[in-house]
């Protein structure tokens, strides 16, 4: 069997075409991206750090503000990148997705697509660190009358927290029960 014999497509043979009379016209040849005198004279580029929620300056937050606005009155999500929109499906597949936010009832400054695993991590350490905070001023006997009624308020919702019971759905069974619910406006 003859090898297979490529040719270049028309549009190829015309780019080359445009670039050789170019080459004619001003009298030199195009450089290479790869040629050590040419990398040389452009600089790198910078560096860019991408901010955190900490970070992020009051025009960001009203923007994030403002768009959740819309989401929230369109009942859709408007998404970056096609791997933002795929990450969330697959959180909202596996039951990660609050219920508040399936229903666009989240909050102005929730984040979009959080793992309720990690957010309830998260609530837990900043409790348990209140906890430990108000526990040490209240050695210390310097705590007012609104202090120690916080401090029992965060030990009352440590104590439910513990109690609460485990009836949760299974993750491979809360998407399909979630769907369900929205479809039929039903309480789970």
């Amino acid at each position: 069997m003859p090898p297979a014999k490529f040719e270049d497509s028309e549009d190829v043979k015309a780019t080359a075409n445009s670039i050789k009379i170019a080459e004619e016209l001003v009298g030199n040849t195009m450089a290479s991206p790869s040629d050590p005198v040419q990398v040389k004279k452009y600089a790198p580029t910078a560096m860019y750090h991408l901010a955190g929620p900490e970070e992020e300056e009051d025009d960001t937050k009203e923007t994030r503000r403002s768009v959740k606005t819309v989401e929230q009155s369109l009942k859709t999500r408007f998404w970056i990148n096609a791997k933002e929109k795929k990450d969330y499906d697959q959180k909202v597949m596996e039951g990660k997705i609050s219920d508040k936010e399936l229903e666009f009832k989240e909050g102005k400054d929730e984040d979009i697509g959080a793992d309720q695993a990690e957010v309830a991590e998260g609530e837990a350490a900043a409790k348990e660190e209140a906890a430990k905070a108000a526990e040490a001023k209240a050695a210390e006997g310097k705590l007012s009358e609104e202090e120690k009624k916080a401090a029992e308020a965060v030990a009352v919702a440590k104590d439910q927290a513990e109690q609460a019971d485990d009836g949760a759905l299974p993750p491979e069974l809360a998407a399909p029960a979630l769907a369900q619910r929205r479809t039929y406006q039903v309480r789970i």
